[in-house]
């Protein structure tokens, strides 16, 4: 297999759950993932690609009167990942629908990947997982 990872891992619903979950997010499981399975690359796909932006500052949410400032940080574990040596994909449909200007705002070492190549891609990985 050489340099493959072993499991895809796709990523297309931004946010979710991020207030009942405020100490974690969907990338929260991938640093065991990509250990268990001896490599996995990460796909954002859709509202998912603005993980990969370099956002700047984590925000808080204001809820009535009430202000969310623990909520997860995607960007920062997105970075955390990638020096972890996950490969991190970001399908160009997704990123185009950021802005224009998005692609300049990628962090470092997030690839570009169209849509039909990252689907072409999936029968060279064991596993395809959608999180």
């Amino acid at each position: 297999m050489g340099d493959q990872a072993r499991w895809l891992l796709i990523v297309e619903k931004a946010y979710r759950g991020s207030i009942e979950t405020q100490y974690a997010d969907v990338l929260y499981c991938v640093p065991d993932l990509h250990r268990q399975s001896g490599g996995c690359d990460l796909a954002l796909r859709g509202p998912a690609a603005g993980y990969a932006l370099d956002t700047g500052a984590r925000p808080a949410l204001r809820l009535g009167g009430r202000t969310l400032d623990t909520l997860p940080h995607p960007p920062t574990s997105v970075a955390k990942l990638l020096a972890a040596g996950v490969t991190v994909l970001v399908e160009e449909d997704g990123l185009a629908a950021l802005g224009r200007t998005a692609a300049e705002r990628l962090l470092p070492g997030v690839r570009v990947i169209g849509g039909d190549d990252l689907a072409a891609r999936w029968p060279s990985y064991e596993q395809v997982w959608f999180l």
